[in-house]
């Protein structure tokens, strides 16, 4: 039997389980997946020891995890995150995800403005994704003022033209604002949503974010998390 895992932390609400067991009892393949609660602490004794045919990678170790691999595909390099791993190289799936998410919604990603919460992993992702679809803009709104900085300076040196605009027609959340357990946390203020906006999360427990619900009581177009999350997946079941 294959074995397959993701690890994060935390973990608890992942529903990668639930998706890869499907599509392995679908296909008919000998296989399991199961989750994997790592620390900062643990995670270097979990990349020692690995045993796992392949695994899934989320908050926080997208980018801890790359010093232990031995290589990187072109995506993951640029990008400077990994949410997959085979046979010690990195994969990003989640740019791919969120394409097909997008395309799933007919949203059309060429000349939008995009602002972007947060400045993580998931964020760069996203932010890849972007740059190859000929957009407008991206903005980057994240707590830390110093790692928007960063993420945006990486942004401007593959997309010279990016002239960052305060008025969005589209805004993406890459943070953990409103993820279950916390699932009353939102990324932005009411204030900030028009009925002209489409909001799209990245987070798919709750299917639904307490910052969905709010944008869609003020009319703007809102997609969840969840159909970003299974295309990642199985871009993911692929590589393995």
């Amino acid at each position: 039997m294959k074995r397959f895992a993701v690890i994060g932390d935390p973990i608890a609400h992942s529903l990668s389980p639930i998706l890869h067991e499907e599509v392995y009892q679908q296909l008919g393949l000998d296989a399991s997946f199961e989750k994997r609660h790592l620390t900062s602490d643990t995670l270097h004794s979990f990349m020692n020891s690995n045993e796992l045919d392949g695994f899934n990678v989320t908050i926080p170790h997208k980018q801890s995890v790359i010093p232990f691999l031995d290589e990187l595909d072109e995506s993951a390099q640029i990008i400077g995150a990994v949410n997959c791993v085979h046979n010690g190289k990195g994969y990003n799936t989640d740019w791919i995800g969120f394409l097909k998410a997008m395309k799933l919604n007919n949203i059309e990603l060429n000349e939008k403005n995009y602002t972007i919460l947060g400045a993580g992993g998931a964020a760069r992702a996203i932010a890849y994704a972007l740059i190859k679809s000929n957009v407008k803009s991206i903005s980057i709104v994240n707590r830390t003022k110093g790692k928007a900085e960063q993420l945006l300076d990486w942004i401007n040196s593959s997309f010279p033209n990016n002239n960052p605009s305060e008025n969005s027609d589209v805004i993406v959340n890459c943070t953990p604002l409103g993820m279950w357990p916390d699932t009353e946390s939102m990324p932005l203020e009411p204030s900030d949503i028009s009925p002209d906006h489409i909001l799209a999360d990245t987070i798919y427990n709750p299917l639904e974010t307490e910052w969905l619900k709010m944008g869609k009581e003020k009319g703007a177009k809102t997609i969840g998390g969840l159909d970003m999350f299974i295309a990642q997946g199985l871009a993911s079941a692929d590589i393995w």
